[in-house]
């Protein structure tokens, strides 16, 4: 996974956590989420043209979800971000490698590279908001 992908999905989590309508500027995201900003500024901007994400112009614009958080999978983020092949590529060569054509780790890595599929697959958005939401409530309960 790519830090662009790391980056997408630390940023959508953010904006999944606003009130819905507020936008929010890149700087804003990239102070909260400890995220460089000019490679922030990259990386909405690919979620932009994925429609993933809406950006507004101007004074008091910003960004906010083009979908509600539960519609994001995880898979959505990463294939905007790194591309179809992403996760579906060979992580040994250069080349494709299927069950015809196996490379030297494809019997080990197959069903965890389908492991990992099913997992991005079935996380949304919505479910990193409600994690770091108990986490917050968590830590909150532990400093008291």
């Amino acid at each position: 996974m790519s830090r662009s992908s790391l980056y997408a999905i630390r940023a959508l989590t953010y904006l999944a956590c606003q009130a819905p309508g507020k936008l929010s500027g890149t700087r804003d995201i990239a102070r909260h989420e400890g995220i460089p900003a000019a490679f922030l500024g990259k990386v909405l901007q690919q979620l932009r043209r994925g429609r993933l994400l809406r950006a507004y112009r101007g004074t008091g614009g910003g960004y906010e979800l083009a979908l509600p958080p539960e519609k994001i999978t995880l898979l959505a983020v990463l294939r905007c971000m790194d591309g179809a092949s992403g996760l579906d590529s060979c992580v040994l060569e250069e080349r494709d490698c299927s069950y015809n054509n196996p490379c030297a780790l494809h019997n080990s890595w197959g069903p965890v590279q389908a492991r990992l599929l099913e997992f991005f697959e079935s996380n949304t958005l919505a479910e990193l908001v409600a994690a770091r939401q108990s986490e917050a409530r968590r830590s909150a309960l532990h400093r008291e």
